[in-house]
């Protein structure tokens, strides 16, 4: 675990922020300038299910709208999961952050705000 900041914000380069793309920085353990900001990129999730897949991890889609009790039921990466919800920014649609054992741990954002909810759950796993 590399915990860092994103390095673009969701004003920047058409409101595409790199929220989800330092999220897989810090859970990889790598600096975010060498994963690609896959929510500025044409098919985003197979690009990120490629990068992930090269690095031994797998990306299995998304647990839409998850029960309460979601982190229970789904370990990700030794507890870590990356989850996407409303921002509570006005100018951002979404924002990932990182959860440790269902709870908040990190935001990549410089505000440390979170998200207003959990609305999606990325499904990442190692590779047995």
């Amino acid at each position: 675990m590399l915990l860092q900041k994103q390095t673009i914000g969701g004003l920047d380069e058409d409101r595409t922020g790199n929220c989800m793309a330092t999220c897989v920085a810090c859970m990889l353990g790598v600096p975010v300038d060498q994963v690609p900001n896959f929510a500025n990129k044409p098919r985003t999730f197979k690009l990120l299910g490629e990068f992930l897949a090269d690095r031994g991890y797998e990306f299995n889609g998304f647990w839409y709208y998850p029960p309460v009790d979601w982190a229970s039921k789904f370990r990700g990466v030794n507890g870590f999961a990356i989850v996407g919800g409303p921002s509570p920014r006005p100018y951002v649609n979404a924002h990932a952050v990182l959860y440790k054992d269902g709870v908040p741990f990190w935001d990549p954002h410089t505000d440390d705000t979170f998200t207003l909810g959990v609305t999606r759950v990325y499904l990442i796993t190692k590779k047995n």
